[in-house]
């Protein structure tokens, strides 16, 4: 039994590879910058938050298409 693959499975891929990649990116940038020149001052929390971000989107991606076949 073949199943068919959703209309929306592009914008969820868009979503969560412009999401990632350009947000996210970003803070992950200010965070770790900010993180590396100043030690103990907060900025690690939001270094993990972004990280954290990051594998709950890609992970609520590969969770939703989990039994969707490649064509």
């Amino acid at each position: 039994m073949k199943k068919t693959t959703s209309p929306s499975v592009l914008k969820d891929f868009i979503q969560v590879f412009l999401g990632p990649m350009l947000v996210n990116k970003m803070f992950m940038l200010y965070f770790g910058l900010n993180y590396a020149n100043y030690p103990g001052e907060g900025y690690g929390f939001g270094l993990v938050a972004t990280i954290l971000v990051l594998f709950i989107l890609v992970g609520r991606f590969l969770w939703k298409y989990r039994y969707v076949e490649d064509p």
